[in-house]
């Protein structure tokens, strides 16, 4: 009869062991996509001042067209747009899988891109082409506003891995499948 009822106990507390587990890996899961959407709202900014960009550069008097090569503004105007429609989609996928290590690596690199495209157009060297400087004060001011957002998502994705390698709780991990997420750096 004891023995019984050290068996119930067990299994008791071996029940709510498990569901405050999982009930914390939900809560760690949900707090990373919490994250992820403060995150978004910051990254949707830079879209937004690609868009200004292009449509001052569109409604200028000269548009695309430079005295000296036309053809060079318009190269670096595509490779801007191109940039930004490749990190809305990215964006996009991210949004849906914010744990998903491939979502992760798609966002990273089309976000580099979508700076490497915007400083090829600011750039000095490319006197042909005009940015308002405005919209390259705000572009500069996001590069800086986004960092405390990123730090805390980064955080939240590594708390959400530590508690999923963590010994007991990797089991539930394992059974549920979760699976964890990459930081953006």
């Amino acid at each position: 009869m004891v023995a019984s009822g050290w068996f119930w106990l067990v299994l008791a507390v071996l029940i709510f062991w498990g569901v405050g587990a999982y009930r914390r890996l939900l809560a760690l899961r949900s707090t990373v996509n919490k994250q992820f959407a403060v995150l978004e709202e910051v990254l949707l900014k830079f879209q937004g001042l690609v868009q200004e960009a292009t449509t001052a550069a569109v409604t200028a008097p000269g548009g695309w067209q430079t005295a000296v090569a036309p053809e060079l503004g318009a190269s670096h105007w595509t490779r801007l747009q191109v940039a930004a429609n490749l990190s809305a989609m990215a964006l996009a996928r991210m949004q849906e899988h914010p744990l998903e290590p491939t979502s992760s690596v798609a966002l990273v690199a089309t976000s580099r891109d979508l700076q490497d495209a915007w400083e090829a157009l600011t750039h000095p060297d490319v006197y042909y082409v005009s940015v308002p400087a405005e919209l390259t004060q705000r572009w500069s001011e996001l590069g800086i506003a986004i960092q405390p957002d990123l730090q805390r998502f980064n955080q939240a994705v590594m708390n959400y891995n530590e508690a999923i390698d963590m010994f007991p709780a990797n089991w539930m991990a394992r059974t549920f499948k979760f699976k964890p997420g990459r930081i953006l750096a």
